[in-house]
């Protein structure tokens, strides 16, 4: 069982094991399917009633209308609205479902979400929840509704991700609000999926009752990687082929290692930032018993004092020795408590002095980097002005969107690299301060920007008339550290604007509105 406000990293080891399993014993692709959306309606509870957390569990997968049965076509055609539907359609297809109500039992009975046709990109946005999910996914919306032959490109790139809304209540990107959301509880949306070699998008999406926080959905991306594994052997004619040409076996070789050496990676990226956290705790105890020792002999003192007093008045019954005892407990308690208020006071005064800094180099050495950045954003379209007017939970909801980031192009994205690079000293001084402060995560994103951007300097002094982002495109892996790089970018400067909303309001007013001048000089 599985509880998903707590999901370890043993649990996600165990449950993509159970995954791979299911494929095993399974005949067929929608055998699996219905397998897998059972394992986890009932293998996800909520610890504190015992009860099954998911409200209800689905499978999709993508096929091309020719590939659909003639009672699928007809419900195809009636989605549609009137829209003309080709053979190579894409039309994305509920496999399994399983769920609270009896209707959400049977795929047959189902209402609107048995087959969805994927005409074009405006069809896939009169579906909020759809739309959402492509795009947190990190794939192309082309990729899906016109699937190509880069079977190499595609096991390289490693396309896993999850789909993520932590407050369904609300929610633009579940319409269903009234008659789904509100009524069965539904407080987050979790799905997580992959592209598989031969075109088709599969995605398993889990509707819970209990909040998902981002470190378990993160996890789930993981686990998309076990199912691609038990889904591949039951999926082998490539939709983006006219003929009949199914997935050879040495294809199929090449995307099993693909995605093997995908999970292989993910466990060692988890054991280095398991192992970086017991570091990092290790030396948070031996700096804390060393101070601790360095004032044992006060705190052995003290007790040692009202030891003797306490025996002076077992021995003689004189009251007064019982006041005496009580004095070095109250200096020992008095000094603790002075000293946890001093760290306090020293704690917040770091926390005031780095946001008062940071907020210096984003006004002056970082307002073109931040400016730039937001202007080559296609999703989500985010403003200064729209940023500075806009609430504390509209903010909340940009940072939610900001999870899977859509440049305009690659000459786009290019200006925002040269950008970073243009302020390298800031992020050196923050990786300085960080050291000082004593930030262990700070300091180690501030290690993997400074690299990256002299991975580009290197790259320029060869090539000085060539984008960078070009060559990144040749190299999936640089292209992930460069999509990572940007994504964390926007994110981290969200977070900080939602950290002045709430402590530094006067502030945060005052930096959007440099901010908000110097976009509109830019585009003039």
């Amino acid at each position: 069982m599985y509880d998903l406000t707590n999901f370890t990293i043993q649990d996600m080891t165990r449950c993509g094991d159970a995954l791979e399993h299911l494929g095993y014993k399974a005949k067929g692709v929608e055998e699996l399917a219905d397998s897998v959306v059972h394992y986890f309606y009932e293998h996800l509870i909520d610890r504190r009633t015992g009860e099954k957390s998911s409200a209800l569990v689905r499978f999709f997968i993508t096929y091309t209308y020719e590939s659909l049965d003639e009672e699928l076509r007809q419900l195809a055609n009636m989605m549609s609205e009137g829209q003309r539907l080709t053979n190579t359609t894409s039309c994305l297809v509920l496999l399994a479902t399983v769920g609270l109500q009896p209707e959400w039992n049977s795929i047959k009975r189902s209402k609107g979400h048995r087959v969805i046709p994927l005409v074009d990109k405006q069809t896939v946005d009169k579906h909020p929840m759809i739309a959402q999910l492509v795009y947190q996914f990190g794939i192309d919306i082309d990729k899906v509704l016109h699937p190509r032959p880069t079977l190499e490109t595609e096991l390289e790139s490693k396309i896993f991700n999850v789909f993520h809304v932590p407050d369904a209540l609300g929610s633009p990107h579940i319409p269903a609000q009234d008659e789904f959301v509100i009524p069965f509880g539904i407080k987050s949306a979790l799905g997580f999926g992959s592209m598989l070699p031969t075109g088709n998008l599969f995605t398993v999406v889990i509707f819970s009752k209990t909040r998902v926080p981002r470190n378990t959905a993160e996890m789930f991306k993981y686990l998309a990687l076990n199912t691609r594994m038990a889904v591949l052997p039951f999926v082998s004619k490539k939709i983006y082929i006219n003929e009949k040409t199914v997935l050879d076996e040495t294809e199929r070789l090449w995307s099993i290692i693909a995605t093997q050496t995908s999970l292989l990676s993910v466990y060692k990226k988890t054991a280095v930032n398991q192992s970086r956290r017991l570091e990092s705790f290790s030396l948070k105890l031996k700096l804390s018993l060393a101070k601790f020792t360095k004032k044992a002999w006060l705190y052995i003192s003290l007790i040692t004092a009202s030891a003797c007093s306490l025996y002076v008045f077992y021995a003689t019954h004189i009251e007064f020795m019982l006041h005496v005892a009580a004095i070095p407990l109250e200096i020992l308690l008095g000094a603790l408590l002075i000293e946890r208020l001093l760290e306090r006071k020293e704690k917040a005064e770091k926390f005031n002095q780095l946001m008062y800094i940071k907020s210096h180099l984003y006004r002056s050495e970082m307002r073109n980097f931040f400016v730039t950045n937001f202007s080559a954003l296609k999703f989500p379209v985010i403003t200064m002005s729209k940023i500075k007017n806009a609430s504390l939970e509209e903010l909340k909801h940009m940072r939610s969107d900001a999870e899977h980031l859509e440049y305009f192009s690659l000459d786009a994205m290019e200006s925002v690299i040269l950008e970073y690079v243009s302020v390298y000293h800031v992020f050196k001084d923050f990786m300085d301060r960080a050291s000082t402060y004593g930030m262990d995560t700070l300091f180690q994103d501030m290690i993997y920007i400074l690299h990256f951007i002299q991975d580009v300097k290197m790259f320029k002094q060869v090539n000085p008339d060539k984008p960078f982002i070009y060559e990144a495109q040749k190299h999936p892996f640089l292209m992930e550290k460069v999509r990572k790089i940007l994504g964390d970018g926007t994110r981290k400067f969200l977070d900080y604007m939602i950290e002045l909303k709430e402590k530094k309001p006067e502030l945060f007013y005052d930096i959007l509105t440099d901010y908000e001048l110097s976009s509109r000089r830019m585009t003039r």
